[in-house]
């Protein structure tokens, strides 16, 4: 039996979800250390934060935090990949280490990457979240990273904001962050 191109996928037109990506909002800031989405619609049933940042920082983590929440109710694990290194962690802190340790310096190659965060409007379980992010120097093997974690809001409430945060170092002109909801 053959495959006649385009007969199959002309046959599932209409069976297809094209999108289930709604955009909320998009942040491109060019100076400060933090990026809040607030006012977020519990009408979905995911979100997901696509970015590409700039900073000067060397070696830096990038942490998460919901609603504001500055507690001790998080818990995140990573495992990474920097230069010819592989190594992991987890921890328990004030917010949520979704980035690992992304390396270099980077305000000529971006840090990119997706954030996951699941169930956030159920008032009924806590918040799982998953991320995929790295960077490329180019120039120089070791100050690549590749970075896989995932982590725990230990929290039950309805993400209403998100906020990410750097390790002190300003994001500088050319980052992006996108929310979107996930039908």
């Amino acid at each position: 039996m053959s495959l006649t191109p385009g007969i199959i996928a002309s046959s599932l037109t209409g069976h297809l979800v094209t999108s289930n990506f709604f955009k909320i909002a998009t942040v491109t800031p060019t100076s400060g250390t933090s990026v809040t989405f607030s006012s977020i619609p519990n009408t979905y049933k995911s979100l997901q934060v696509r970015f590409s940042f700039l900073t000067a920082l060397n070696g830096y983590q990038v942490l998460t935090s919901f609603n504001g929440d500055s507690s001790s109710d998080y818990a995140a694990h990573w495992i990474y990949a920097y230069g010819s290194q592989v190594a992991g962690g987890g921890v328990n802190q004030p917010s949520m280490e979704s980035f690992g340790f992304v390396a270099g310096t980077s305000t000529t190659y971006p840090t990119t990457g997706i954030i996951d965060v699941i169930d956030y409007a159920s008032t009924s379980k806590y918040k799982t979240v998953r991320t995929f992010n790295g960077m490329n120097n180019n120039t120089n093997a070791s100050s690549t990273e590749l970075v896989l974690a995932s982590g725990l809001w230990q929290s039950t409430a309805a993400i209403t904001s998100l906020t990410i945060a750097t390790g002190g170092t300003a994001f500088a002109t050319g980052s992006t962050f996108t929310l979107y909801g996930i039908s």
